[in-house]
């Protein structure tokens, strides 16, 4: 962004605009586009300003006092950050969930598709997650049991059965954070090394 955090921490965002519709996707018939890009809470939780001058928006979230300001592409470049600061997801969520907790397996490993004698997790299979933790090439995995044996499984490919527990609430804000903002360190490496 061309603009110092310094210009947009003075810049007002009173302007009228029309309520931007986060965008439908297609497989789940959700609105689940636009949400926070600290803590992934929803749209609907977003004090949203606006500067017709500049074309920014500043979003405040209510859940985690976050304070950014972005154009309306949202483009990783066009993000400032004016209040908060970024998560360190696995160790946040390591922190904030109780284990262990159940979870039916929503997405399941090309390995299941490709190896012949696959014993790891399936699509409905239901498990227990233990801890989670860093990936570079995933972002956050879970270690889940199913009967007797341990698996790793990313964390964005499962659902908490207890929809009215805190872990369903975080786990999903974190997929919704995952599918909108994360890009993979070993893609950024891989890229890096090619660019």
């Amino acid at each position: 962004m061309k603009l110092s955090k310094e210009t947009l921490c003075k810049m007002e965002f009173n302007d009228h605009f029309a309520h931007l519709e986060p965008e439908k996707d297609e497989e789940s018939d959700e609105k689940n586009d636009n949400c926070c890009m600290i803590c992934g809470t929803k749209l609907e939780n977003l004090k949203i300003g606006f500067n017709e001058k500049e074309q920014l928006f500043r979003y405040e979230c209510t859940n985690c006092d976050s304070v950014y300001i972005t154009t309306e592409s949202n483009a990783r470049e066009d993000r400032v950050l004016l209040k908060g600061e970024h998560r360190n997801w696995p160790e946040y969520l390591m922190e904030k969930l109780k284990f262990p907790f159940e979870v039916m397996i929503i997405e399941e490993s090309e390995k299941a598709f490709f190896v012949d004698d696959y014993d790891g997790p399936r699509i409905y299979d239901i498990a227990k997650v233990f801890e989670v933790f860093y990936s570079m090439k995933y972002g956050v995995e879970a270690l889940i049991r199913i009967g007797r044996k341990k698996h790793r499984h990313l964390l964005a490919w499962v659902e908490v059965l207890d929809k009215s527990s805190s872990n369903y609430v975080e786990i999903e804000n974190y997929k919704r954070w995952r599918e909108r903002y994360w890009l993979s360190d070993y893609l950024v490496a891989i890229l890096g090394v090619i660019g």
